[in-house]
């Protein structure tokens, strides 16, 4: 016969076995990653926050505090709350040389080693794509169709967009001074040029969640720094993306056989770029304003960039995005993005017992300016301060759920 194992070893054994496996599950979360439910909008859309249904992150506790750099995302202890986290993306880092006073300005962030010293935050277009914010989008996972007008394209997608005309030389009379100005006399009645798909109405600071609604805030804020994205299946002879404002329009004027990208203002050629590709063009074509710059990028290779056209003082800038194509053909387009950039916003950035602070702000040395992707709806450093970076925690990496929402973050 076979002894038994006596009960109370049995009940000893599984209890080692329990204490290893908490301690081993403890081990990994404090020293290699741990999960964290966002439970706020404050970091919308990149993280979908609600207290229950939020996105549950993986946070990397690998990295360190040294190797994070502005516009990182990063997971700290909350500084107002003990045994609570926050999710927030680094602004300005108090140890980055000429970079420790921070100001907000027009949506944009504004840094200097002196208050009276401050220069705009320019980013690199391409590397900057990694947090746009998604604004409109047809085709795609993503695929809503608010704020588009694609009247001028036939089907539901992939769309056939016919040509405005053959030549470019017929076409640049839609696009001088007089016809601008007619097209935006009435902006109810669309500004977008005959055969052009674009937005129908002026970007502005809301943006479209992961569940695809429209955010409730920052509608009635436009901004300028907006861009497009098309993937062509069918590849037109050229197309025209244009920036469109009722002061000036900029058109980004690529033609794929030609290997040349062409700029004109108001229908003016301004620049021209030739030999622009080494290999075969993929069909994307990307446009767009940033940080006082305009840009295109086409392909994975090339980025353009020069300095936007300088504008009268108006009391509010509006901006539209359009895109026709020209040749004997159609073309096929498959996806469509309209994005914009990060907006800050100073407001509501109140002190102790609710009196404002003044701007610029000093960083101090080990801290870091907190912002949350969200502006008008986080709680970040503009009304706590800057953060010590001995507060880090970690760097979140991945979505673990809901599965619908299961990703990699950029």
């Amino acid at each position: 016969m076979t002894a038994r194992t006596p009960m109370p070893r049995m009940l000893r054994d599984a209890l080692f076995v329990a204490v290893v496996a908490v301690l081993t599950v403890q081990g990994l979360r404090r020293y290699l990653g741990d999960r964290y439910l966002v439970p706020s909008d404050s970091m919308q859309p990149l993280l979908y926050g609600d207290p229950v249904d939020g996105d549950v992150v993986l946070v990397d506790k690998l990295q360190s505090a040294a190797e994070q750099q502005r516009g990182d995302v990063v997971v700290v202890a909350n500084p107002g709350l003990t045994g609570h986290q926050l999710v927030k993306r680094i602004a300005a880092c108090g140890d980055d040389v000429g970079a420790c006073w921070i100001d907000i300005q027009k949506g944009d962030v504004w840094l200097g080693d002196d208050p009276q010293r401050m220069r705009r935050e320019v980013k690199a277009p391409r590397r900057a794509m990694a947090r746009s914010v998604l604004w409109a989008s047809a085709g795609g996972d993503d695929d809503v169709g608010e704020g588009l007008d694609l009247t001028a394209a036939r089907g539901q997608g992939p769309w056939t967009l016919p040509p405005i005309g053959e030549a470019l030389a017929g076409v640049r009379a839609a696009f001088r001074p007089a016809a601008r100005r007619a097209r935006h006399r009435d902006p109810e009645d669309g500004v977008l040029p005959t055969g052009a798909v674009g937005t129908d109405r002026p970007v502005n600071a809301s943006y479209l969640d992961l569940c695809g609604k429209r955010s409730s805030y920052g509608g009635d804020v436009v901004v300028t720094d907006c861009g497009m994205r098309l993937a062509f299946s069918t590849p037109p002879a050229t197309v025209l993306g244009t920036i469109d404002a009722p002061e000036f329009a900029v058109t980004m004027v690529w033609t794929p056989a030609a290997n040349q990208l062409e700029v004109w203002q108001d229908g003016r050629t301004v620049d021209t770029r030739r030999d622009v590709l080494a290999e075969a063009w993929d069909g994307t074509f990307t446009f767009g304003r940033l940080d006082g710059r305009d840009f295109a990028l086409i392909g994975d290779s090339f980025e353009y960039v020069r300095a936007a056209p300088t504008t009268a003082a108006v009391p509010v800038v509006r901006t539209w995005l359009h895109v026709c194509v020209t040749g004997a053909g159609a073309a096929v387009f498959e996806e469509l993005r309209v994005f914009r950039d990060l907006y800050a916003w100073r407001q509501p950035a109140l002190g102790v017992a609710g009196q404002p602070q003044s701007w610029p702000r000093f960083v101090p040395p080990g801290h870091w300016f907190l912002l949350g992707d969200n502006a008008f709806d986080s709680h970040d450093s503009r009304q706590f301060g800057p953060v010590p970076c001995e507060l880090f925690l970690g760097t979140p990496c991945c979505v673990l759920g809901p599965r619908a929402r299961m990703r990699m973050l950029p």
